[in-house]
């Protein structure tokens, strides 16, 4: 933290709901060196939301620009992420199958 704030400094740009004061209580000292940006226009995009958005298939096309897009998508960014966390709701869904099966009832999706 001393040598990139200290050094270098950084911007910090606000988000809906953060309280800013709150947030550079801990980088008081850096101060000199740390530009706030005020949100002028709400803006609560976030990577999680973007993982979250990629993950369930999505599209991210009004919530980044289209170049970034790109960049996401030429660089398979997030790609592990989403196969993932379908590998995981796959093995979920597997073991409420079991679980199912080992209670001598029919699972849920095939009881529909």
């Amino acid at each position: 933290m001393d040598h990139i704030l200290g050094k270098y400094g950084t911007f910090i740009v606000e988000r809906a709901g953060s309280d800013m004061d709150h947030a550079t209580e801990a980088l008081a000292r850096w101060c000199h060196n740390i530009f706030l940006v005020p949100q002028l226009i709400q803006n609560d995009v976030s990577s999680t939301k973007v993982r979250l958005f990629l993950r369930r298939g999505l599209s991210v096309r009004y919530l980044l620009p289209a170049p970034v897009i790109d960049y996401i998508e030429e660089h398979e960014l997030y790609a592990d992420d989403a196969s993932s966390f379908e590998k995981k709701d796959k093995e979920r869904e597997r073991a409420k199958d079991d679980a199912w099966r080992r209670a001598g009832t029919s699972t849920p999706s095939s009881a529909a």
